[in-house]
């Protein structure tokens, strides 16, 4: 699941779309409903909480490792805005992109 999952995150981020799960179902050929399913079962939380983590990673890599602004960050990691990806990484790290960065220093 991760190795896929990456692949379609990958691709989201150099076309620059939302990652979505009935997407990344679609690009397996299963239905939205069953991968959802199969998802939670196998990783214990939904397929949307997976992929937004895995957005965050990428997120967080970047901004370890870039001097690319935050807006384009949120840009190319799926999120398409600041307060998205602001939102989610409060979720998984407790605190926003932008603290995150400062403490990575």
């Amino acid at each position: 699941m991760d190795r896929a999952a990456e692949h379609f995150l990958r691709d989201c981020y150099r076309r620059k779309k939302p990652a979505r799960g009935k997407d990344f179902a679609q690009s397996l050929d299963l239905t939205p409903e069953y991968f959802s399913w199969l998802a939670a079962q196998a990783l214990g939380e939904s397929l949307h909480v997976f992929l937004r983590k895995k957005q965050v990673e990428y997120a967080a890599r970047l901004l370890r490792r870039t001097p690319l602004s935050v807006e384009e960050i949120a840009v190319r990691s799926g999120f398409g805005t600041r307060s998205a990806m602001h939102r989610w990484f409060v979720k998984v790290h407790g605190i926003g992109p932008a603290a995150f960065r400062e403490r990575k220093k």
